[in-house]
């Protein structure tokens, strides 16, 4: 029995949906940032006890949703 919580555990709750199919990618990125990218996924995952492949999934979203940004922080360095 766990001393923290008296042996009532909790649980995560189950996903709404089916998982959808995972495919797998490698992208090299510099070490700072993927390292920055792991301690935001872990430290979300950890807040909201969601799988991290769900995190991720999300926060590429979010960056996904920028794409203008990107394109215009991506031309002004090519510029500089």
């Amino acid at each position: 029995m766990c001393e923290t919580c008296g042996g009532a555990g909790a649980s995560v709750p189950p996903m709404s949906k089916p998982a959808a199919p995972m495919k797998h990618r490698s992208w090299y990125l510099p070490a700072d940032v993927a390292d920055s990218l792991a301690a935001a996924v872990s430290d979300i995952h950890f807040r909201t006890r969601r799988p991290k492949s769900e995190v991720l999934t999300a926060v590429v979203a979010v960056a996904l949703e920028h794409e203008a940004d990107i394109m215009a922080r991506l031309t002004k360095d090519a510029a500089a």
